[in-house]
């Protein structure tokens, strides 16, 4: 029948034509359980949900029990729910999966019964040429595949501003996408600082509330050190630097968020020179910027400020650090703060 992402699945909800057959997967976990909610809100039984709705754990159950659950009529109902968690097809033996090919080939008949598989943790691939990929395709042919793709920064906004309408509080779309770039693009910790502001609010939520009262990211923190060397900022790099240190972050982690950055840059830089866009290095690397286009737009911003040879010099740096980190016993602290120095030296040495 179709694949949807979850921003369409609202609408595919309204349609009052459920799928017989449900695969909610993809990269963003909040969104999946969103979509699940979705489903259990719309369809779950009222009558007799102990006997209507059934659950099982995907890792322990049969494919006979669910093939039982599917087959057995709703008592008092219109349908019957039945929610699979984490069923890995990949992990089935050959008659197990066979037996999961026979039920997602007949579900789409099932008029009384509504199957859900839902991934909390099971990667599924879009291949054909493994089991997931395979049960992801029968089901996309019978049913409905909800791919919760990781959300671009514009929609994580309208996540906020949706929730926020919902509970009553008043957040404009600038804040709201000023919430995102400072505090990441987790939605499960956006929402949880949208409630912690409208608590402390109690009313409008303004740009000063936001800085006072929300934990700015590690990923965001370190994105800004490297922001910092790429502007010759020595003093507040380091203070960022040291800020993270005392958080506890793990150097490698630190190192990783600055070399995407550095990475973007140098990427940046040869696709100008090659009269390339933005939107071309988006489509190239695919999912790698969703979520990312600002700062991927940031990147192409800055690129011609530095030459293409000190680019490619910061990210030898980089690498060399980081096979440094996992590899010496040298303090990671001191492997860190000797790289902004070699960094800082290289940059005005290409002056």
């Amino acid at each position: 029948m179709a694949e949807i992402n979850y921003s369409a699945l609202g609408a595919h909800i309204a349609s009052g034509k459920p799928s017989t057959v449900y695969l909610i997967c993809g990269d963003d976990a909040y969104l999946r359980r969103r979509s699940l909610e979705m489903l259990k809100q719309k369809y779950k039984p009222d009558v007799l949900p102990e006997f209507n709705y059934t659950e099982f754990d995907g890792s322990e159950c049969a494919v006979e029990e669910i093939a039982a659950a599917a087959e057995t009529l709703p008592m008092m109902a219109e349908r019957r729910m039945i929610m699979v968690k984490d069923l890995d097809a990949a992990a089935l033996n050959a008659d197990q999966y066979r037996k999961l090919e026979s039920l997602l080939e007949v579900i789409g008949s099932y008029d009384a019964c509504l199957l859900i598989f839902f991934n909390v943790s099971v990667k599924v691939s879009a291949k054909s040429g493994d089991h997931q990929g395979a049960m992801r395709n029968l089901i996309k042919k019978n049913g409905t595949v909800i791919n919760c793709k990781t959300p671009t920064s514009a929609e994580i906004t309208d996540i906020l501003l949706n929730a926020a309408s919902e509970t009553g509080a008043q957040i404009s779309r600038s804040d709201a996408a000023y919430m995102v770039e400072r505090c990441g693009t987790d939605v499960t910790n956006l929402l949880s600082e949208l409630a912690k502001l409208q608590a402390l609010c109690k009313g409008k939520i303004t740009r000063a509330a936001i800085d006072a009262n929300t934990t700015q990211s590690i990923d965001v923190k370190a994105y800004m050190l490297a922001s910092n060397v790429i502007s010759g900022r020595r003093a507040d790099a380091y203070r960022i630097l040291e800020e993270l240190f005392d958080e506890r972050t793990e150097p490698v982690a630190v190192l990783a968020i600055m070399s995407g950055a550095f990475v973007d840059l140098y990427r940046a830089r040869l696709a100008s020179d090659e009269r390339r866009t933005a939107d071309d290095m988006a489509e190239l690397f695919g999912e790698e910027y969703k979520g990312k286009e600002k700062r991927l737009s940031f990147s192409f911003r800055d690129c011609r400020r530095y030459p293409a040879g000190l680019l490619r010099k910061w990210c030898s740096m980089l690498c060399e650090t980081d096979a440094s980190l996992k590899s010496s016993r040298v303090d990671g602290r001191i492997l860190l703060e000797k790289l902004l120095a070699e960094m800082f030296a290289a940059a005005e040495g290409a002056r």
